[in-house]
């Protein structure tokens, strides 16, 4: 398997890839495979939500069709990571959008410059977003033809519906009430346009976790490594590179009994480094973390409110 993450932070990020290899040695025992839960559309997600079928790119990341003044369908990554949209170069040169400033971003590896283009109307179902100054990088780093980053999220509720295959959009102006027993909420701090859940733990130890569904793999920092007692020495080695080509080593392991609030996550494969991300963010210093789509996917549905700060886990039945 060759995970792929990305972050878009600050005010824009690094997408990022990593081929890490299976750790060796001992480790912390699979958790039992659990029973699917019963399709559940009535309980989990509104009768007024619109529902869009996904597809995968190669590293089984969700995708949805997104269209670009009336061109398309692209396929793009919803990325809760990223503060920006942004585009591919191979797209925006397709379709001759309007050239925008160079501006510096955060990336993976650390500062850079890049290109960003003007994208007059992007729709997602019947929801178009328009005005928006997108980031150009090649379609072969970001992994698809572009991300829906939170400039284009903000105000709505988006569910990720790993049992159907579907992800659900919803304007958060009505307000959401729990329906089901197997439902946790967890509510997380707003920072720099990030939702971050401060109360989670990793094997007891305390650390702010930020959700990143542009992301297959969780990358920890070296604080939360640290924390956690695992030896650079003692793990597996792995590479993450961002949309520049930069790269940045990893140690590779897993940690077991990731808490969010009431919600267990069991064990988690982590890819540790310092990231330059964590540093804007100002988690570079105590225990962080990434968490992507391959911890996500233990539920059988996720929402994310933007609006309320708050995400919603569907445990699988019998849990």
């Amino acid at each position: 398997m060759s995970p792929f993450a990305s972050l878009f932070l600050l005010p824009f990020a690094a997408a990022m890839s990593a081929n890490p290899p299976a750790p060796t040695g001992p480790q912390p025992e699979p958790e039992p495979e659990a029973i699917l839960a019963d399709k559940l559309p009535d309980q989990f997600i509104r009768p007024d939500a619109e529902q869009i079928a996904i597809a995968e790119d190669f590293v089984a990341r969700m995708t949805v069709p997104v269209n670009i003044e009336g061109s398309g369908p692209f396929e793009f990554i919803i990325d809760t990571a990223s503060q920006r949209t942004i585009l591919s170069k191979e797209i925006a040169g397709s379709l001759t959008l309007e050239i925008e400033d160079v501006v510096n971003i955060v990336a993976l590896a650390g500062t850079t410059t890049v290109q960003t283009v003007y994208v007059p109307e992007l729709t997602l179902g019947s929801r178009s977003y328009g005005g928006l100054i997108s980031p150009t990088f090649r379609s072969n780093n970001i992994g698809a033809d572009g991300v829906l980053g939170l400039d284009s999220l903000q105000g709505q509720r988006i569910l990720f519906d790993f049992l159907d295959r579907k992800i659900s959009v919803e304007d958060t102006s009505v307000k959401r009430k729990s329906r089901s027993r197997r439902e946790i909420v967890v509510t997380a701090r707003r920072r720099s346009g990030q939702l971050i859940f401060t109360n989670a733990t990793i094997s007891g130890v305390k650390t702010s976790v930020i959700i990143d569904t542009g992301g297959e793999l969780s990358i920890g920092n070296k604080a939360l490594q640290r924390k956690l007692r695992m030896r650079s020495s003692a793990l597996e080695k792995t590479s993450l590179v961002d949309v520049t080509g930069r790269s940045v080593s990893a140690d590779y392991g897993v940690a077991r009994e990731l808490h969010i609030g009431r919600a267990r996550f069991g064990v988690i494969p982590i890819a540790f480094a310092d990231i330059a991300p964590f540093e804007a963010l100002k988690l570079k210093n105590k225990p962080a973390m990434f968490l992507g789509m391959d911890a996500l996917r233990k539920f059988d549905r996720v929402a994310i409110d933007f609006a309320n700060r708050k995400i919603y886990f569907l445990l699988p039945k019998g849990v």
